[in-house]
């Protein structure tokens, strides 16, 4: 017969693996969704559908998948400390300290407690603690939605995520250190303390100095700056266990290390969000599912620790938020608010649970307890918060910080090194984001669009994660305020090489300061260089003088020249009389009339700050007071 020779085989290997992998990554979260569960129980009940204890498509002897899902949970450490606003902690430095202590401690303390009612050993009640202490910031976007990030109590519960993951992450480091170090107490001490030790040198010292040369150098491609921010957590990562300390410790270090350099609205984090949320942290979060075992789940033993577990969890948390609302003077509502942000357990409390387990310290059946708490810490964290979302009124006034999103307007692309070079430096304090615009009418846009080569440059050689864009429009007032509108900058930087030989554009910097919020700044002239950073007061008697643009003249005085910046006077009407090369002089411009006098000398350059046409954003709290010298 000739159809004899035909076999078909059930399918197997790498290809039909990764198929079943990403097909639940595809339709778990969505089908969940839509019943209004967080899409990451899908990702876990789809691990455990394809897994040994499920259907058994990806069978208990398969390493592939559990190795990719370890890169997956060094990249969602990573992640967590990139995306994490540092700001937040000199903003509302004090409130966050005491409420992260608090946070912490008690969920902390619960879990100990517990873990020796179980007769459980120090180094597994301490990681049990720690657990329950951190927490995942899984219902941000349902805050940022409701318009509430500017929220004190919002901006507490935030900024308290930075303090209780390390702390938990260094409980983490010394229990796994005294797991697989061995030893006597006082070696294992001297152990992870030299790896913490190298780990902080080496992450928030020499990393973001290597990666920012490294942009420089090698990250014209952006590829290559992709691939520099994975090496720069695998290595990290690999100098944490060289000290016998967890990796996830180190990619969560690497991650705070690059935090500066990576903005959050930035390219390079979109590539870090599109892949993580694509490939890696969804494997992740499969392969801790294929741990489950409905089996055990049920058993006596599992629902026992399952009950402790959520109490200790929830009840600490809502110990915590209880303490804040009377020590801190939050009410009610806003301490519901920061309880619903903190209970959710996810990203540390799924890495230091597979940590636990695969050191030998978590049986079974604590981890699938784990599992059932991580459940119902999502559900009851969610509940609370729509529902303390609607008794917290929004701010009236979003005030966002100055540097958060820096808008560079150029009309000739060999100005694009100074202005990259002046908005990086207001946006450093901020860890915000510089984007620059080049502008062309309709006729000269195909001739402009290839003068963006020397944008990137400009910015590829300051080391800044810029994507700059063609701005084409018969106006240049008209394109700028369009480009606000979908750009939201908390200043607008416009760049032009002479004053008087373009008035156009200081009629259009006008109407656009007219036309919109945020502060409009105008650089004349160009230097390469601005170690001599200049506050000019011009004289009172030669007009008005706003407070408000004379504030922002110093606040942006002050982070372009730091402590080294000098207040002089005018000696006449015009602001940039008395420039030398290489110095940079900044002031408060109230009219066209100072603007079109202006012109600084060669080699010298003058940035002129209009008057707002609103409130302006907020200082950082490394510049809100600023000290000149005459």
């Amino acid at each position: 017969m000739p159809f004899a020779a035909i076999s078909v085989k059930s399918p197997s290997g790498a290809a039909w693996q990764f198929l079943v992998l990403f097909i639940v990554v595809i339709i778990g979260p969505p089908l969940l969704t839509r019943a209004r569960i967080p899409g990451i129980i899908g990702l876990l009940l789809g691990g455990y559908a394809i897994g040994p204890h499920g259907l058994n498509l990806i069978g208990a002897g398969n390493t592939t998948i559990p190795e990719l899902g370890q890169i997956g949970l060094l990249y969602l450490m990573f992640v967590a400390g990139v995306e994490l606003d540092l700001a937040l902690l000199r903003v509302h430095r004090r409130a966050v300290i005491a409420f992260a202590l608090i946070t912490f401690a008690c969920p902390m303390l619960l879990g100990v407690s517990i873990g020796f009612s179980l007769s459980w050993s120090t180094p597994a009640a301490a990681l049990l603690g720690a657990l329950f202490a951190s927490h995942t910031l899984l219902l941000y976007p349902t805050v940022r939605e409701a318009g509430l990030t500017t929220h004190a109590a919002v901006a507490t519960a935030v900024g308290a995520t930075v303090i209780t993951d390390t702390l938990s992450l260094v409980v983490l480091a010394v229990v796994s250190g005294s797991q697989l170090v061995g030893g006597s107490t006082a070696s294992i001490a001297l152990q992870v303390g030299l790896g913490l030790s190298a780990l902080a040198v080496f992450a928030l010292v020499l990393l973001p100095r290597i990666a920012r040369l490294a942009f420089r150098r090698l990250g014209s491609d952006r590829v290559v700056r992709y691939l520099l921010a994975i090496a720069s957590f695998l290595a990290a990562a690999t100098l944490a266990d060289s000290f016998g300390i967890e990796g996830i410790v180190g990619a969560f270090f690497a991650g705070l290390g690059l935090n500066r350099l990576v903005p959050n609205e930035g390219p390079l984090m979109d590539r870090i969000d599109f892949f993580g949320a694509a490939v890696f942290v969804p494997v992740f979060l499969v392969s801790v599912g294929m741990l489950l075992d409905p089996r055990v789940m049920v058993r006596p033993e599992t629902l026992k620790f399952a009950g402790l577990f959520i109490a200790a969890s929830v009840g600490g948390k809502t110990i915590a938020s209880a303490i804040a609302r009377f020590t801190l003077g939050y009410t009610t509502p806003e301490a519901g608010l920061m309880l619903g942000l903190t209970i959710p357990q996810a990203a540390a409390t799924l890495a230091a649970t597979v940590v636990g387990f695969n050191i030998g310290l978590f049986s079974q059946s604590v981890v699938n307890a784990i599992l059932v708490l991580i459940l119902v810490s999502i559900i009851v964290g969610t509940l609370i918060v729509e529902r303390s979302k609607e008794l917290v009124p929004a701010p009236s006034i979003a005030v966002e910080r100055l540097g958060k999103r820096i808008l560079v307007a150029l009309e000739d692309a060999t100005q694009a090194r100074f202005g990259f070079a002046v908005g990086s430096r207001v946006a450093a304090a901020d860890s915000g984001l510089v984007r620059g615009v080049l502008s062309a009418s309709p006729a000269d846009a195909p001739e402009r669009e290839r003068e963006l080569a020397q944008l990137r440059a400009a910015g590829f050689a300051l080391g800044l994660d810029a994507d700059p864009s063609l701005l084409v429009d018969s106006s240049l007032a008209e394109g700028v305020i369009n480009a606000v509108a979908t750009q939201h900058p908390s200043l607008v930087l416009m760049a032009q090489t002479h004053a008087s030989l373009a008035p156009a554009l200081g009629t259009a910097a006008e109407a656009v300061a007219a036309a919109i919020t945020a502060p409009v700044a105008i650089l004349v002239g160009e230097t390469r260089t601005f170690t001599d950073v200049r506050l000019i007061e011009a004289n009172r008697s030669e007009g008005h003088h706003d407070e408000t643009a004379l504030r922002l003249a110093q606040e942006l005085a002050s982070r372009l020249g730091g402590k080294k910046t000098k207040q002089v006077r005018a000696s006449d009407g015009t602001v940039a009389d008395g420039l030398t090369p290489g110095q940079l002089g900044v002031a408060a411009a109230t009219s066209w009339e100072v603007l079109a006098a202006s012109d600084p000398p060669e080699g010298a350059a003058i940035m002129l700050v209009l008057e707002p046409r609103a409130p302006v954003p907020a200082a950082s709290g490394a510049n809100a007071e600023l000290r000149l010298e005459r």
